[in-house]
Formats: structure tokens, C-alpha cells, sequence
């Protein structure tokens, strides 16, 4: 079913269809969402919108210039402006504008993110918007660690709402199942993944912008990793991956927040994982490194392959990466953020097209110079194939 067929079938619903079924899928949404008839006369908003904006749906079909005057006027004409050019077929238009909560005296900044929707023959039919409240993103002051992460803000966002659309798309072919049957659909496996990748998106775009407060204790990285592979063993077995392991000798424990750190080895291990679609192997290696007078642990992850691992050493931290179908450029960048938190670092590099690994550095404080891995937490060596 096409693009366009998918957005006919949403607002079919619209135009007369049951908008009860329509605002139940749209509920298990993690994101505000708007669906909206080309003259804003009719509209299904989820219940995250209706809470964000203070609004009903029922509301904005009473009052079709309700919205618009919701907005600050001088943002008017920026709102005007991008929903004609939905209305003359530009697929998708974003724009900041402050807007006013119903009950609340103070004004909201809401980015909408809108895409139009045409029919077979090409005809707008109507208009499907997602909003997110970035009033802290508009009055926070600018701190000098967060330059270069500005710079990397447009990449992500475009991601993510790339990523929010294609599964928009998966849940309309839902919903027009839900139209034609009239029940719900034997298979919802489509939709119900297209839902967890959407919120698994939003979650990390959200700890991308507003992290958690770091708790430090002193650990051995060597072992958090051991850990986290060995609870992923029976998914790489299923796919075909064997693993193993380079055991290392006594290593000096780090400071790191054990939560975020093994989020960031999660994430690393994913997408080793995403390299190698059809099997292969994932090689885990610790070890000490002296660079430039400091001492570092040294974590490697190596994923090899009997085929090509379809992904480029320049692309690696792109934010909006895809590889083999799965989304793992944000995570990736996210393990990166939370590795500099940890005086850390990480880099991609391929041996050759069927070989490449992640290498993690780790500094050694001086203070931590005298703890061994088997100083402080005593826990046993497991789940590795030697």
C-alpha cells in the first residue's frame, strides 16, 4: 500500500469514519498528534495533545480558528505561511511558534512538525501535525559544553521525526485494516512495532536533551561489559552470532555511573548487532592503554561478517543512521554523550568491509590507580565462549 494510500485510509476516518477507533490508536502514541482536515474544520487530537494544549478535539471542530488564535500574533503569519504550503502539497513543513495552553497564563514555545496527506490522484486531503513543548529549549541559557552538541541538533531532530513519520505510516495501514474489518486486525505485529520504535525514539531524544544526574561509584567497565553481552546471548544466538572473549588481565576500576554506562554499552552492542543481519561473530577485548602520559582501560567490540557490513566509518555517529533497517544512529550518539561525561571516548573504525570495531577509552584517575578489578566488587567471570 502506498504513502499516500496509507494517509487516504486516516482520513477517511476524518471525513465521517469512527473517530473513537482513530483516537485509540493515536492514544498509545507517546507523542502529542494532531490529525486535522485541510481547512482545520475537523480534527482528532490523541490525548497527549489534549493535554499539552489544555484543549479538546471536540473544541477545535466547533471553532475552526480556535488554534490560530491560540498563537502569539506575531508567530501568525509563520503558522499561516507553513500550512499553505501543506495545503499546495509540500510533504512535510516544521516551524516554532508560542502558543497558549488553555488555563495557562503562560505562553508555551511548540514545535509542529506537519506532513500532507494526498489521495490517488494527488489531491491534498488533509494534514497530520506532531508537537513538542521546547519552551526549556528557547529560555535556557547556552552553556559553553553545549556548543558542539548545538550544532548536532538540527541531524537529530530531522531524525526523529523521520523516524516518527515512517511509523506513522505503518500505523495507517493498521488503522485502515481497522476500517475495512471493522475488528481488530489477527496480525497487529506491524503496528504494535512501529509504536515501540516511535516511543524508543522519543525516549532517546529526550535523554539527549535533558540527561539524568550522574551517581558515580567505582567499577570494573571489563565486567559491565561481560555483563551486558552474556544478557544478550540468547538474542545473538537466534541470530546467528557467535561471540567470544579476550579475558583480561588485572585492570584498574573507574569512576562511573553504572546505570548510564551500561545504557551506553547497550547501545554499543545493538548496534554491533544491527552489522550483522545474516550471522557472523562479536569479538570482546579489555585492556590497558598508556596515551600521552595517562593511563586509559581500553574496551573493544569487533563485529565480523562473511559479508559486507553495509555501513560507512564516516556515517557511524550520524544521529539519523540506518543500518540493515534498524534505527541506530541516535542511540550510538547517545553512548558517545555519555562516554565525555565519563572523561571518555569512543571511535568506529573498519578493518576492511566484512570487519569493524568500536574502541572505548576509559581514563584512569590517579586516585584509582592502586584498585584492581578485584578490589572492590567481587563478582565471577561468565557467559563468554573462549
Amino acid at each position: 500500500m502506498s504513502e499516500d494510500n496509507h494517509c487516504k485510509a486516516l482520513f477517511l476516518l476524518l471525513k465521517g469514519g469512527p473517530q473513537v477507533v482513530m483516537k485509540t490508536v493515536l492514544d498509545l502514541l507517546p507523542c502529542a498528534i494532531g490529525l486535522w482536515s485541510l481547512e482545520h474544520g475537523s480534527c482528532v487530537l490523541n490525548n497527549t495533545a489534549m493535554e499539552l494544549t489544555g484543549f479538546s478535539g471536540q473544541e477545535f471542530r466547533e471553532d475552526s480558528s480556535l488554534w490560530m488564535s491560540r498563537i502569539h500574533p506575531r508567530d501568525r503569519s509563520l503558522v499561516s505561511t507553513a500550512w499553505k504550503k501543506l495545503q499546495g502539497g509540500e510533504k512535510l513543513v516544521s516551524c516554532d511558534y508560542r502558543f497558549s495552553p488553555k488555563k495557562e497564563a503562560k505562553e508555551s514555545w511548540l514545535r509542529d512538525v506537519s506532513v500532507s496527506c494526498k489521495n490517488p490522484q494527488g489531491e491534498v486531503e488533509g494534514i497530520a501535525s506532531t508537537y513538542t513543548d521546547i519552551s526549556d529549549l528557547k529560555v535556557r541559557r547556552p552553556r559553553s559544553q553545549e556548543e558542539k552538541r548545538g550544532e548536532d541538533v538540527v541531524g537529530i531532530i530531522d531524525g526523529v521525526v523521520h523516524e516518527i513519520q515512517n511509523n506513522l505510516h505503518v500505523i495507517s495501514m493498521g488503522l485502515d485494516l481497522l476500517r475495512l474489518s471493522r475488528t481488530a486486525p489477527q496480525d497487529c505485529g506491524p503496528v504494535v512495532r512501529g509504536i515501540e520504535r516511535t516511543n524508543k525514539s522519543l525516549k532517546e531524544l529526550r535523554e539527549y536533551f535533558s540527561p539524568s544526574e550522574s551517581e558515580f561509584s567505582t567499577e570494573n567497565p571489563a565486567i559491565i561489559l561481560e555483563e551486558v553481552v552474556g544478557q544478550m546471548e540468547r538474542e545473538l544466538r537466534r541470530q546467528g552470532v557467535r561471540f567470544r572473549a579476550v579475558r583480561p588481565g588485572p585492570l584498574p576500576l573507574v569512576r562511573l555511573d553504572l546505570k548510564q554506562f551500561r545504557s551506553a554499552l547497550e547501545r554499543v552492542i545493538e548496534f554491533s548487532r544491527a552489522l550483522l543481519p545474516e550471522g557472523g561473530e562479536l569479538e570482546i577485548e579489555a585492556g590497558l592503554q598508556v596515551i600521552g602520559g595517562e593511563r586509559y582501560v581500553e574496551l573493544k567490540v569487533a563485529s565480523s561478517s562473511a559479508t559486507s557490513l553495509g555501513v560507512e566509518e564516516k556515517d557511524v555517529f550520524q544521529p539519523f543512521l540506518r543500518v540493515n533497517n534498524h534505527q541506530v544512529g541516535l542511540g550510538i550518539t547517545l553512548a558517545h554523550q555519555i562516554l565525555r561525561r565519563h572523561q571518555g571516548n569512543i571511535f568506529f573504525q573498519m578493518e576492511n568491509p566484512q570487519r569493524g570495531f568500536f574502541t572505548i577509552l576509559l581514563k584512569v584517575r590517579s586516585d584509582e590507580e592502586g584498585l584492581s578489578a578485584g578490589g572492590k566488587r567481587k563478582r565471577g567471570v561468565h557467559g563468554f565462549i573462549t
